[in-house]
C-alpha cells in the first residue's frame, strides 16, 4: 500500500520559512507534516501535522505539487500556505526544534526532496508532478540562494 504525505511550505509576515529539525533517522531540517491516517482527508492531515509539530495554525493558500517516490511507494502532497496563530511549543520525541528561516538561508542538513518542494513552492507553481523513480535520480534545479 501507498505511503501519502502531506508538507507544507509556511511563511510568515516576513517571508520567511517554518521548519521543523527531527529527532529521528538523520536529524534533518524539513518542512512540517507528515502521513495521512486511516479515513483523514489530505488537508485535515495536513493542519493535524503542522499544529503537532509546531504549534502553528496554518491558512492554506495552494496546492504545490505531488513528489512521488516510485521505489518507495510514497507519494508527497506539497502546498504552501501561511501562519495564522499559535500556540505554546516545547520539543518531544520527534521534533527537536522549529524555527523560521530566510529563504536564502535554509538550515543544513536538508534533504534535496525538501529543497524541491520548498524551491518550487516559492517559484508560484502549482499542480506539478515529480517523479523519483530510484533513489540516485534526485536531481533538481534551484532558483539563486536554495
Amino acid at each position: 500500500m501507498a505511503h501519502i504525505g502531506v508538507f507544507a511550505t509556511i511563511l510568515d509576515a516576513a517571508g520567511h520559512l517554518l521548519l521543523v529539525h527531527q529527532n529521528y533517522a538523520g536529524r534533518l531540517w524539513t518542512q512540517p507534516g507528515g502521513r495521512v491516517e486511516p479515513n483523514e482527508s489530505p488537508l485535515d492531515a495536513l493542519h493535524r501535522e503542522v499544529r503537532e509539530e509546531t504549534g502553528h495554525r496554518i491558512a492554506v493558500e495552494r496546492f504545490v505539487g505531488a513528489y512521488s517516490r516510485t521505489y518507495d511507494d510514497d507519494l508527497v502532497l506539497a502546498f504552501i500556505g501561511r501562519t495564522i496563530g499559535s500556540d505554546p511549543w516545547a520539543p518531544d520525541g520527534e521534533i527537536a526544534a522549529i524555527g523560521f528561516f530566510a529563504p536564502d538561508r535554509l538550515p543544513d542538513p536538508m534533504n534535496l526532496r525538501t529543497r524541491t518542494r520548498i524551491a518550487d513552492a516559492l517559484a508560484g507553481r502549482s499542480g506539478l508532478v515529480r517523479v523519483y523513480d530510484a533513489p540516485e535520480n534526485q536531481q533538481a534545479s534551484f532558483p539563486e540562494g536554495l
